[in-house]
């Protein structure tokens, strides 16, 4: 039975998780639940999981744990400094990070060093510090395996395979909410247009990324470094059925592609359950499934795309000036403060300013990080948003 540490236990990846834990109950055992403010929900999953520690990131929030004795003796901490004790504390088979942002790079780094095992739906962890994390799992002899359905796709897709019979890596993309308005209509669109995902239910920041698209240049890198694959062999088409999940496309012209609902529990299993396969009664017959279709990437509709993937390129630090750009850009827009038609402006001017600088450790990920959010906030990038 796994022991298994779950970060970003209240948002949807993480809600999904003990999903899985508690179809499988004699695979999975929760020893350790981290959320960020959401504590009603963190204590009914404490509830379901007696065995687990938490810990609350947001201030507030914490303080009211940690005043209640009901609580607080299985109360692990208030601060983000806190997930890594639990990450450390916890003696756990796996930890699980369905963590939004930055914030999951350091608890990754952590496991990783630990030889704990980590499956990842952080994508900003690894597009920031994916040469450091896989140095870390070489060296430890663990697997950082990945919970992003493509990436899943991916891993299944080439198992088996030699890397120079590859020659052609192939995400889709849903397209987001927004895929089927006319590209000058969407300056100026609402969040409540922006969260209305056609085909997946995913939290607020990713729902933003998938309409513009940064989700895919963040997977790319991800690809780039969960996969030993050079940027030149990725490439990314939009696939609105959602069923399709990645494409390798072999030297001999052959293709095999991984096929499911867009249901994220089974990408999850798959990732908890690796390297081993369990049963389950997810999924559908392939005669449910609808029409499929493929169509390539509009850069006037996902301006951030192109944006995203010369960052990749660039290397170094800048993906993580990506990130950071991107990180602030979409609360910005969330809250109310920034009109949808900004977020690229605000991740161009950012790669534009600051200059990509290599990566030797996490101190230079956390630097850049912090220097992308000071940049912006000092040249007041970020616009009212206009009625």
């Amino acid at each position: 039975m796994k022991r298994i540490v779950l970060l970003g236990s209240t948002g949807s990846i993480g809600r999904n998780v003990l999903d899985i834990v508690r179809r499988h109950p004699d695979q999975f055992r929760v020893v350790g639940l981290a959320g960020h403010r959401n504590i009603d929900v963190l204590r009914a999953q404490c509830v379901d999981h007696p065995d687990a520690r938490f810990v609350v990131t947001d201030a507030a929030a914490a303080s009211q744990v940690a005043n209640d004795p009901a609580w607080r003796t299985r109360f692990a901490g208030g601060t983000e400094a806190a997930l890594i004790d639990l990450v450390r504390g916890s003696d756990a088979d796996l930890v699980v990070n369905a963590l939004v942002g930055f914030v999951g790079l350091a608890p990754t780094l952590t496991a990783l060093q630990a030889g704990i095992p980590v499956a990842t739906a952080n994508k900003e962890s690894i597009v920031a510090g994916g040469e450091l994390l896989l140095r870390a799992a070489r060296t430890s002899g663990v697997e950082l395996v990945p919970i992003d359905s493509e990436h899943v796709a991916i891993a299944q897709c080439l198992a088996g395979t030699s890397r120079r019979e590859i020659e052609r890596v192939i995400l889709t993309a849903s397209g987001g909410a927004l895929r089927d308005r006319a590209p000058e209509s969407l300056a100026e669109v609402s969040v409540r247009d922006v969260l209305a995902h056609p085909t997946w239910r995913m939290g607020a920041k990713i729902t933003v990324d998938s309409a513009t698209l940064v989700n895919k240049g963040l997977e790319i890198i991800e690809a780039h470094w969960l996969f030993g694959l050079p940027y030149d062999i990725i490439d990314v088409v939009i696939h609105p059925q959602s069923i399709v999940h990645s494409i390798v496309r072999f030297v001999d012209g052959s293709m095999i592609a991984q096929m499911a609902t867009p249901d994220m529990r089974i990408p999850i299993l798959y990732a908890l359950a690796y390297p081993n396969r369990l049963k389950s009664d997810l999924g559908a017959d392939v005669l449910e499934f609808p029409a499929l279709s493929f169509a390539p990437v509009d850069h006037r509709r996902y301006p951030c795309f192109p944006l995203a993937v010369a960052a990749a390129r660039a290397g170094g630090t800048s993906p993580t000036i990506l990130s950071a750009a991107n990180e602030v850009a979409v609360e910005a827009f969330l809250g109310g403060k920034l009109p949808y038609g900004a977020i690229p402006d605000v991740i161009g001017s950012a790669l534009a300013a600051l200059p990509s600088q290599p990566v030797t450790s996490i101190d230079d990920v956390i630097e850049a990080d912090h220097a992308t959010r000071r940049w912006i906030r000092d040249h007041r990038t970020l616009e009212p948003k206009r009625n």
